[in-house]
């Protein structure tokens, strides 16, 4: 695996774990702050090849 798979997993289930934690504790804006960091997970994958 390379570093930017390994950094798209991490930020993908550290989004996860703060928005479920959002949603069970009833703060929206930890639930945002999840869904941040998923997006920014998902454009990770239009990073072209070449950028370090």
């Amino acid at each position: 695996m390379t570093e930017r798979t390994i950094a798209k997993l991490v930020l993908a289930l550290a989004g996860l774990a703060v928005f479920f934690t959002g949603v069970r504790m009833e703060l929206e804006p930890l639930r945002y702050v999840g869904m941040g960091l998923v997006a920014v997970a998902f454009l990770l994958r239009f990073i072209g090849r070449d950028a370090r």
